[in-house]
């Protein structure tokens, strides 16, 4: 038996099974509102306007599908926000890495360590708002452009503390013996440190990735264009304008219920990618939290 295992007393068995059920009832909560979805966009639209459809299609139809393949503008914002994930994500990484690693180093190494930490967490809780926020956009000339999506949220402290803790978990002998060789702090950096944080680094790309495919807010302030509005942009636009029209008629109510089963379709598309990648980043996600929250 292993040193550190837990006995399996009553009371352990109890919690374990607590904690297997708890976290099923959490997964299918999670996963209905997906299924649910994926059926409206893949039923009739008189299914979906009896009201019908839960987790099953009713009336199977790809016309749904047909009708996104013929909408321009939801293909314009598709590319527009993989780009911005893209580019969003390089920005990001780049910038945080670079911040995290004079950090990660002793008070003897970097003395001003210590108040560029103080003037991070600060930044971290405290922020201008969103006017401040809007003025410097617009006094920068990024107002309807693409680099206003982007650098705007290229950094966050969250994720500059995880890498930080990371790095500082690292054997320091690895970097010793490294400068000892004669490598300067770039060579320790990109040869050394990097491969060794690859859970972080897969962690923090997750976090940054997420938040681009998921932003809208900053697509509504800064963009006018409708050729670089992000996707979930454009589909906050076109749900909320449907849903705050009345409708008056059979026809209205048969054309409403068609966007409806339409923009279901839309929506899973728009979640089909990170479903996709989010598993291959599973296997980091745990060991990256982790090392990156505390020292060890």
């Amino acid at each position: 038996m292993a040193k550190n295992a837990i006995k399996a007393t009553p009371a352990r068995k109890v919690f374990v099974a607590f904690n297997y059920v708890f976290c099923i009832a959490i997964g299918i909560i999670c996963l209905i509102p997906v299924v649910h979805i994926l059926a409206l966009s893949f039923s009739n639209k008189y299914e979906v306007m009896a009201g019908h459809v839960t987790l099953w299609p009713m009336g199977f139809t790809t016309e749904n599908y047909e009708i996104v393949m013929r909408d321009a503008q939801f293909f314009r914002s598709y590319g527009v926000t993989i780009l911005r994930s893209i580019v969003g994500w390089a920005v990001s990484i780049v910038l945080t890495v670079l911040a995290a690693y004079p950090l990660a180093q002793r008070q003897v190494t970097f003395p001003a360590r210590k108040y560029i930490v103080v003037y991070f967490m600060i930044a971290m809780v405290f922020n201008g708002g969103m006017i401040p926020t809007y003025i410097v956009v617009s006094e920068v000339g990024l107002i309807n452009s693409f680099w206003a999506l982007i650098l705007p949220c290229a950094i966050n402290t969250y994720n500059i503390i995880l890498m930080m803790n990371f790095i500082k978990a690292l054997p320091d002998a690895l970097q010793e013996s490294a400068f000892i060789d004669g490598a300067n702090h770039f060579t320790v950096l990109f040869k050394i440190i990097l491969p060794l944080c690859l859970p972080s680094i897969a962690t923090i790309s997750l976090f940054i990735v997420m938040h681009h495919w998921n932003a809208w807010f900053d697509g509504s302030i800064y963009i006018r264009d409708e050729t670089l509005k992000p996707l979930q942009t454009y589909l906050r636009s076109i749900v909320i304008v449907d849903s705050s029209v009345e409708l008056t008629t059979i026809e209205e109510m048969e054309a409403q219920t068609s966007a409806d089963a339409a923009n279901g379709a839309k929506i899973f598309l728009t979640m089909l990618p990170i479903l996709c990648v989010y598993p291959f980043l599973q296997k980091y996600f745990a060991k990256g939290i982790v090392r990156g929250s505390v020292k060890e």
